[in-house]
């Protein structure tokens, strides 16, 4: 008989109980956090016309995101893999999109009658997290 054991660090045992608190009390959030693990998991090819599998800085972007946000955050919020490794967000209230890539990302939106739209938005969490909330 093989015993196995398994050390986990006091930051992980926070992790994974902060985790299960998102999960219980805030559906939006972990639905959001789902799905990101959903897309971790997409291979090269996802959808048979050669497809790039989203990109470890891309995913470690968004769940930085996911780390700062609110449940309101994220309810009107669909979460879309990209053709190019990167992750597409669409505001379901306002059809606004916004790009996430590895550094950078870019937005379109239209507000008021007015289209906006900006390109290759250094990535910081915070000021995207500021943008979804505008946009949102």
């Amino acid at each position: 008989m093989y015993i196995h054991s398994i050390h986990i660090s006091r930051e992980d045992k926070e992790k994974v109980a902060q985790r299960l608190t998102v999960e219980v009390t805030q559906p939006a959030l972990a639905e959001a956090y789902d799905r990101i693990d959903h897309l971790s998991t997409l291979a090269k090819d996802w959808d048979g016309h050669g497809a790039l599998p989203i990109s470890f800085r891309v995913l470690k972007n968004i769940k930085s995101v996911l780390m700062i946000s609110q449940n309101s955050d994220w309810e009107h919020w669909m979460i879309a893999p990209d053709t190019n490794a990167t992750i597409d967000l669409e505001s379901e209230k306002t059809g606004a999109v916004i790009s996430l890539g590895a550094y950078e990302y870019s937005y379109f939106a239209k507000v008021n009658g007015e289209r906006l739209g900006e390109s290759h938005i250094d990535f910081k969490p915070e000021a995207f997290l500021e943008l979804m909330r505008k946009l949102g």
